[in-house]
């Protein structure tokens, strides 16, 4: 057993959803020493903590988002946020991502499957997830980048803003992709590329620093969302044959996955004045960490909340949080997780796992590593 006092970044990072139970259960809103923040774990609770930007504000002092990433719209509010969401949108959203999600995207997950050793064991993060969802965001963009690069500079960008106890290493891996990235979008700008946002009248500045935030969550959720739902559907046979008999049900087992292991865990904010929630005062100034993924397994909102179940009827999760901030990219997301696993069961005819699979992460959670034989083309 363990107190609040006790609960480290490296506890919640190995295995956040104990520890979310014993919170909701005993102490749903809870000071945290070790990380100087509040943890907010009962889903009303998080979702008043989102939809009242008046009362808990994005634009906090300190931010991990604009310390990695520079001023950007998930560190602002109101019109301000607006203004750069609504410019930043248009390669994300059905009307205009559906060309290349159905034309361009297919090419490149069948390109990167033709690579896989025949026969023979297959590190699904490296050899497909993770290409998958940098070559996906790059093409959404229309910026020419080396994928490998851009994986790099997510990596280090994301172990900043989940630098929850400000480890002075994880800030320098983050300095370092901050800056790199940088020096790429200029030369992109330069190249021609990008254009769309120059044609919106954005700032040098507001370009660099969003596109460095559609960078660690442009990549990190369908990355992860693949490898999830992949390991899902190889340790649940039900799901496996219910999606090979019937493709839609595919659908169903993202969701579901998304809300069982949400890839992004948490909205931070900082309360504006004294605020009482859930019987609680969190003081002026406080940062709060709104817990996606523990609302998302709450049993105030969801029966057996622990337990993968396909056929659920409670409604939408928070995996892409909610409110004004909700994230942008959540259609091109999931279309990227259904196509990305859609082309490895239409390739392949059956799959084996080969190692034990361990999942990893408060902030960004997924498979540290997914190995697998695929049988047949």
């Amino acid at each position: 057993m363990f107190g609040v006092a006790d609960i480290t970044l490296e506890m919640l990072e190995r295995d956040p959803y104990p520890i979310f139970s014993k919170l909701r259960d005993q102490e749903p809103v809870a000071f945290l020493p070790r990380l100087d923040m509040w943890l907010v774990t009962r889903w009303d609770d998080v979702v008043d903590v989102c939809e009242h930007p008046e009362l808990f504000r994005s634009n906090t002092v300190p931010s991990w988002l604009r310390d990695c990433l520079g001023e950007n719209m998930l560190t602002l509010d109101g019109a301000a946020h607006d203004r750069l969401a609504n410019g930043m949108r248009p390669p994300f959203v059905s009307s205009t991502a559906l060309p290349i999600v159905r034309d361009g995207l297919p090419a490149l997950y069948d390109a990167l499957i033709d690579q896989f050793p025949a026969g023979e064991e297959v590190e699904l993060m490296a050899a497909y997830a993770e290409p998958l969802a940098n070559l996906s965001l790059a093409a959404a963009l229309g910026w020419t980048v080396d994928w490998h690069d851009l994986a790099r500079w997510c990596r280090g960008v994301c172990t900043g803003i989940a630098n929850f106890e400000n480890d002075p290493d994880r800030a320098e891996v983050a300095a370092v992709a901050h800056r790199e990235l940088a020096d790429a979008i200029d030369a992109a700008l330069a190249r021609g590329e990008l254009a769309i946002y120059l044609r919106h009248g954005f700032t040098r500045d507001e370009i660099v620093n969003n596109i460095r935030l559609m960078v660690s969550g442009g990549i990190n959720e369908p990355r992860d969302g693949v490898a999830l739902v992949m390991w899902v559907l190889l340790t649940e046979p039900a799901a496996m044959a219910a999606v090979r008999a019937d493709r839609s049900v595919l659908r169903k087992v993202i969701e579901e996955t998304f809300r069982w292991i949400s890839p992004v865990g948490t909205a931070t904010r900082q309360a504006t004045s004294d605020v009482i929630l859930g019987d609680v005062q969190i003081p002026e100034g406080a940062l709060v960490a709104a817990c996606l993924s523990a609302a998302n397994r709450d049993p105030r909102r969801w029966q057996d909340p622990d337990t993968f179940l396909i056929d659920r009827r409670e409604g939408s999760h928070l995996a892409f949080a909610i409110g004004e901030h909700r994230c942008l990219g959540e259609w091109l997301g999931r279309r990227q997780v259904q196509l990305g696993v859609e082309r490895l069961l239409d390739r392949f005819v059956d799959f084996e796992l080969t190692r034990p699979v361990e999942l990893t992460g408060f902030e960004f959670r997924g498979p540290a590593a997914l190995y697998v034989k695929a049988v047949g083309r």
